[in-house]
């Protein structure tokens, strides 16, 4: 397995922070995965890096965006088939497969960068779509042991998640079995309704309320387009941040701090966020 010592992980995440490094460790079997996570007691994974925000980062990171493993698909019905994903296979190249041989039930993800690994992890998806419909089993390493459990996902979550620190490597994705043609018009209409976001960005800040959107929460406080050297809530959106340029993770913590204190004393609602914040 390589290492590379003080990462500049910039490139690794969609939000592009200036300042992000760490230790990086690069797998290249699930043998690697296997004895990095007996050896660590504590430590992060990256892959498609959509939904983070970090800086300098003193534990270990495993890097989890390249394709260990491989793919296979059987039938497990008439119907339908399970398909094998290794954590790393970026999402737009699975929609890919999934249109070029007729499979359905991953449309609602056209459009969303990341892979499958991370998708599964936090449940990413649009509203009213989750990965409940498609995803069977998910496999992963903990501690040196090499599991699997059946994944139950609630808003922005995956509820039965193992206690971290974890590592998923492959999950069994039931897909149905469609015309390429039908996938693909599926795919273009998910697609017309992503919003263009042409900063680096890392999607939606906080989870929504109850109550009511973050996105007009934080439009009625004021914080639609604010900007913190650079680490910004998007003028299309209130609760997009994007990155206009040069901006650091302390940046992006006093951009966070300012959002979530003026949504607290206006309508007393403390937003939780959706992307993860790397402290350490």
């Amino acid at each position: 397995m390589k290492l590379k010592k003080g990462a500049i992980l910039s490139n690794l995440l969609t939000l592009k922070i200036k300042d992000a490094s760490g230790d990086l460790y690069f797998p290249e079997s699930i043998d690697d995965i296997v004895r990095f996570s007996y050896e660590f007691d504590d430590f992060r994974v990256i892959s498609g890096g959509s939904n983070i925000v970090a800086g300098k980062l003193e534990k270990p990171v495993l890097y989890m965006g390249s394709m260990i493993g491989t793919s296979s698909t059987e039938d497990v019905s008439e119907n339908a088939v399970r398909t094998f994903m290794p954590a790393g296979a970026p999402i737009n190249k699975v929609i890919d497969y999934s249109v070029k041989n007729g499979l359905s039930g991953l449309e609602f993800m056209a459009g969303i960068p990341g892979t499958v690994g991370g998708a599964i992890s936090g449940n990413a998806a649009p509203k009213d779509s989750s990965w409940d419909d498609v995803c069977g089993s998910v496999y992963y390493v903990r501690k040196g042991a090499v599991s699997m459990f059946i994944p139950e996902f609630g808003y922005r979550t995956l509820k039965n998640a193992p206690e971290a620190p974890y590592v998923i490597y492959g999950a069994d994705l039931i897909l149905v079995k469609d015309s390429p043609e039908n996938v693909r018009k599926r795919v273009l209409y998910y697609l017309s309704k992503r919003m263009r976001i042409t900063k680096p960005s890392a999607g939606s800040l906080f989870k929504n309320p109850d109550i009511e959107p973050a996105g007009s929460l934080l439009e009625k406080a004021g914080m639609k387009g604010y900007e913190v050297n650079g680490a910004c809530l998007s003028p299309k959106h209130a609760n997009i941040v994007i990155n206009n340029g040069g901006a650091s993770f302390d940046d992006f913590c006093r951009l966070k701090d300012e959002a979530q204190n003026r949504v607290l004393k206006m309508f007393n609602i403390n937003l939780e966020l959706e992307v993860k914040y790397w402290y350490a």
